[in-house]
């Protein structure tokens, strides 16, 4: 993303003088190496072998080692160790208890239509009761959509234990970077890092964002020497041209109003920026949101729909913002002291709360993911990466975890961090991933469910 924001300076030209100097009134100022909360205890949670007959046990294996991964993976729970000696049979909760184990989930498999059928249970240990039961139609393994159903359920799971959303059934769309003269490639992979797949290619593409509804990625593109925002139909693979620049113009960093009716991108040219929106459903009519001097780019939308953060360079270094949707003064969200070094880009809004992902350095360094509270502008922020190199941080449904690219000792590639535990992990090993974008939720457990448990 620097590269881009670079080009787009270039493009623009120097904020004017008169723009350089803030309104040091109400300005963030400091970055905080924290997590957003205070770490909590996690229950202890077994997830015992799923019962089946031989013709379904390989389908019992594969969906309870998904559920177990996908568990582990949210970071709400410490998986326990399953005992031989419980590992069937009779349920004896008070075994469990024994154990220290909060939940225990059991499962049972079984052949069902064109699929297959899986009842999933969920056991409160310490007051002795069944928590939750239902059965669940799962397509046969060698279905496309066999992985998600299994990751819906584990989102049901966390739901059921925690009545939090879960972000399993979801996948991350990225850009690898056509390196040595290539073409670049817009990519997709699963939330665990498993079926990775290429949807589009183009000279350059960047800022790919999902559709609220996930059957759609737009993103911007260099095609035959100039840009263009583009619309890609997941299911089909058709594309659509949204917007196409101008000579000696861009157009840029796409993203989609909550309600999916609007896409809201940026144009840079002359000396000048705007936020222009499109009309998804009707595929056409774009109208003028802002106008800027300056270069403002990347536009995201408050869960409501009511508000922006935005990146701007209004003040000399790249910073960010958020404003009313409709128009109005925007505030610096973005740690700011006057004098000093700072560099903030790229930021994302939680898609259920207030937080708004970016990442930036001040004073020199390497970049950081950071997350700042859009409810209360003019406080610290929270610096959330400390490791290497990190950039492009993207909200996970559940508004916990964040994918970002790394390049760090251990490797580079697509990290994902919770921001409640700290804890990190590497989804994808791969040079050149850039600009990560998280899907909302893909499939939920309802469409699955049998009524009747």
């Amino acid at each position: 993303m620097r590269w881009f924001l670079a080009a787009a300076l270039l493009l623009v030209g120097t904020v004017p003088a008169a723009a350089q100097r803030p309104d040091t009134s109400r300005l963030p100022t400091g970055v905080k190496v924290d997590l957003l909360y205070n770490t909590m205890q996690r229950p202890l949670v077994a997830v015992r072998p799923f019962a089946a007959p031989p013709e379904a046990q390989a389908v019992a294996e594969q969906a309870h080692a998904i559920i177990v991964r996908d568990l582990d993976y949210s970071d709400r729970y410490v998986l326990a160790e399953v005992p031989e000696a419980l590992r069937s049979g009779p349920v004896m909760l008070a075994a469990w208890n024994d154990l220290g184990v909060v939940y225990l989930v059991t499962g049972e498999v079984e052949r069902h239509v064109d699929g297959y059928l899986l009842r999933l249970a969920l056991h409160d240990v310490p007051f002795g009761k069944l928590k939750e039961i239902q059965a669940f139609r799962v397509p046969d393994p060698s279905a496309e959509d066999f992985r998600m159903a299994i990751h819906a359920l584990a989102d049901q799971l966390v739901d059921w234990i925690s009545g939090q959303p879960g972000m399993a059934a979801s996948r991350i769309a990225f850009v690898r970077d056509g390196r040595g003269g290539g073409r670049d490639e817009l990519v997709i992979v699963d939330s665990d890092g498993e079926n990775v797949r290429r949807v589009a290619s183009a000279d350059i593409i960047v800022s790919p964002t999902w559709s609220p509804d996930g059957r759609r990625i737009a993103y911007a593109a260099m095609v035959d020497g100039g840009w263009r925002i583009i619309e890609l139909e997941l299911e089909t693979g058709a594309t659509h041209t949204v917007a196409r620049a101008q000579p000696g113009t861009m157009v840029a960093t796409p993203t989609y109003a909550p309600d999916g009716k609007r896409l809201v991108f940026a144009m840079l040219h002359g000396n000048a920026s705007e936020f222009h929106e499109y009309d998804v459903e009707r595929r056409c009519c774009t109208r003028l949101l802002m106008r800027s001097r300056a270069v403002d780019i990347s536009p995201t939308f408050s869960p409501d729909g009511r508000r922006l953060a935005f990146n701007s360079n209004r003040i000399g270094a790249p910073q960010i913002y958020v404003m009313p949707a409709d128009g109005g003064q925007p505030e610096l969200l973005s740690p700011f002291v006057y004098g000093e070094s700072s560099y903030y880009t790229s930021p994302d809004w939680s898609p259920v709360g207030t937080y708004v992902a970016f990442h930036g350095k001040s004073r020199g360094g390497w970049f950081q993911v950071m997350v700042a509270d859009a409810a209360n502008v003019g406080a610290p922020v929270n610096q959330i990466t400390q490791e290497g190199e990190n950039e492009d941080p993207s909200w996970a449904p559940d508004g916990r975890h964040l994918v970002y690219t790394s390049v760090r000792a251990g490797g580079q590639g697509l990290y994902v961090v919770d921001t409640f535990t700290g804890r990190e992990r590497l989804l994808l090993s791969l040079a050149g991933a850039k600009v990560p974008d998280w899907s909302p939720t893909l499939r939920r457990a309802e469409g699955l469910a049998i009524l009747g448990r």
